[in-house]
């Protein structure tokens, strides 16, 4: 997982454990309030199934996260399940919107190795520079073959094993 991916999901995890804190003191305040001034009995409902939800995305965040995103990849279905679950509570949190916004950026690492000018051991490993690498081995064998320094078989067998 590259870094830009692995801290939105670490920020997007603080604000499901800020959410859940949230949850807590609106089912506390809840009970403390008179029962004359109480809103219905349903949204203290809905607050406690959300809170349990929210936990629960909190943990599958934070298993996905477990490893420094390492097992991301194997671990996918547990984000994917976690985004559903926080979308279907509430599309517009901060972290919703942070998991969405994640699943635009690539989880692969590219690791590209340090170019040294006077380094001559180092090379560029592109589509082009590997045709062209293959091409000269090719020739180096055809000209061999006419040389009579290897045989049809040899050469048949050598061409097989670049390509």
């Amino acid at each position: 997982m590259n870094k830009t991916k692995k801290w939105l999901l670490i920020i997007a995890t603080i604000f499901v454990i800020l959410g859940i804190g949230y949850d807590i003191f609106y089912i506390v305040s809840y009970f403390m309030t008179p029962v004359a001034y109480r809103p219905t009995l349903f949204y203290i409902i809905y607050e406690f199934i959300a809170f349990c939800f929210m936990i629960s995305v909190a943990v599958m965040m934070i298993y996905v996260l477990w490893g420094n995103g390492k097992y991301f990849r194997s671990r996918y279905r547990y984000f994917v399940t976690s985004l559903i679950i926080s979308i279907c509570i509430n599309l517009f949190s901060v972290s919703t919107i942070l998991m969405i916004i994640s699943i635009y950026f690539n989880d692969s690492i590219f690791v590209f190795p340090k170019q040294d000018s006077n380094d001559k051991n180092i090379v560029d490993i592109t589509p082009e520079n590997t045709a062209s690498e293959k091409e000269m081995k090719i020739q180096a064998l055809r000209k061999m073959k006419e040389e009579g320094k290897i045989t049809e078989e040899e050469f048949q067998n050598e061409l097989l094993k670049l390509l």
